[in-house]
């Protein structure tokens, strides 16, 4: 939250119309004097870091007039080693932080004003010792808030790691115009919400990527998922701390499976098992499936090849699939047989490892001597060659473990995502 200053309409007005003495009375004040002991004797240390004010109290209280305040503080600054301008500035820190609830807003407004205006001024530890006294605030005077938070990253750190009352109108405005330091900072808050996680991951950053997927207080959009996942896809280091995100959906894990590796693809497979029977349990007595075929429509087609039970391929039909396969027909004769499209099943012939083929021919229902078979003939359609021993080992394993219609769920689930993949990297 932020604590701006206001009385009514005449706010501005009353605040100009303080004269030199009354800013004197407000500096001098014995109250705010005695209100700044009884906060260095404990009852709210960390709201005054600058104990050692008797001096200036001492002298602000005997100033006469402006020339004469100039001159002490010049001369207390000389025996602090401090410049003027840090004293000024740490004494009215103290009265702006201590007098919230306690002074009129208009004297609250000049104050804040004033140490706005010394901000440039002063050296960077002293602006950075008031950000840390903002930080765990939950209420912060909005002006010199903002202020703090336009400075260098050496000043802003720990209102972006920590601060309180930083809203997440601040966050996105960080994220959006920060440097690299500034971003980091913010994917390590301890708590983030999607809109600010958004801002943090457009700019496609890896380390703020990194900083944002170790984060287990960060919620992610689905956009945001989808900027990582398709960052791993160059960047294949991210696709461990996307597995371990509750919120990744199966659409992005198992578009992630084609560029993941064999240990995360089995992790995919497990964690996203794509199958159908309960849907169509639950579809059977109240509505036929092929129906959607009555209508020409090839998006409907799809849905009902996502749907429909698994269709195995028998006599003839599976002769004429390995009878016809060679290197120039093989694209075609699969996606025919397996109802795909025809980049699903090039995807699936030029993939470097064997589980997409696995998950083919099981769908297909062939047996364990026909896939062998099936591989074989697809060696020469492959740019690779001919699958390597480990591959095939990896490949057969997979096609003993999954079932024919939790297969074929996958193929289908597959060539719906491949088909909008192609359609999005044709309007990039």
């Amino acid at each position: 939250m932020r604590a701006t200053p206001s009385a009514g309409n005449d706010t501005g007005l009353c605040a100009l119309a303080l004269s030199a003495e009354q800013i004197h009375a407000i500096l001098s004040s014995k109250a705010l004097h005695r209100r700044h002991e009884k906060i260095s004797n404990g009852q709210n240390d960390y709201l005054c870091l600058f104990a050692d004010q008797s001096p200036f109290d001492k002298t602000v209280k005997s100033a006469k007039n402006m020339r004469e305040t100039q001159a002490h503080l010049s001369e207390i600054a000389t025996d602090h080693g401090a410049s003027a301008p840090d004293l000024l500035a740490r004494r009215l820190c103290d009265i702006l932080l201590t007098g919230i609830g306690q002074m009129a807003p208009n004297e609250l407004a000049l104050i804040e004003t004033a140490l706005v205006d010394l901000l440039p001024f002063l050296d960077v530890e002293l602006k950075n010792r008031f950000a840390a006294r903002l930080a765990p605030l939950e209420v912060a005077p909005d002006a010199f808030l903002t202020a703090l938070l336009d400075e260098p990253f050496a000043v802003s750190a720990p209102l972006l790691t920590e601060g309180l009352s930083l809203t997440n109108c601040d966050l996105v405005r960080i994220a959006e115009q920060g440097e690299l330091d500034h971003r980091l900072s913010l994917a390590a808050r301890p708590e983030l919400s999607r809109v600010v996680c958004d801002a943090l991951s457009v700019k496609g950053e890896l380390c703020v990527l990194q900083a944002l997927l170790s984060n287990s207080g960060a919620s992610f959009s689905h956009r945001t998922l989808e900027i990582i996942v398709r960052r791993s896809s160059s960047d294949p280091e991210l696709i461990v701390g996307l597995l371990r995100r509750h919120d990744l959906t199966p659409w992005l894990a198992h578009l992630m499976f084609w560029w993941a590796d064999g240990e995360e693809r089995s992790a995919i497979l497990k964690r996203f098992p794509i199958d159908r029977r309960a849907v169509v349990e639950a579809l059977d007595d109240v509505f036929d499936l092929e129906s959607l075929l009555e209508v020409q429509t090839g998006a409907l087609g799809a849905t009902y090849r996502l749907l429909r039970p698994a269709e195995r391929l028998v006599g003839n039909e599976l002769e004429a699939v390995l009878t016809n396969i060679t290197a120039e027909t093989a694209q075609y004769v699969l996606a025919e047989a397996a109802q795909v499209e025809q980049t699903t099943a090039s995807w699936i012939i030029s993939d470097e490892g064997g589980e997409p083929l696995a998950i083919l021919g099981k769908a297909l229902g062939l047996t364990r001597e026909y896939f062998r078979e099936l591989s074989s003939k697809l060696s020469s359609a492959r740019l690779s060659g001919a699958y390597s021993e480990n591959e095939m080992e990896r490949s057969v394993a997979l096609f003993d473990m999954v079932t024919m219609d939790r297969a074929d769920s996958i193929l289908h689930f597959w060539d719906r995502i491949i088909s909008d993949e192609t359609r999005f990297t044709t309007t990039i």
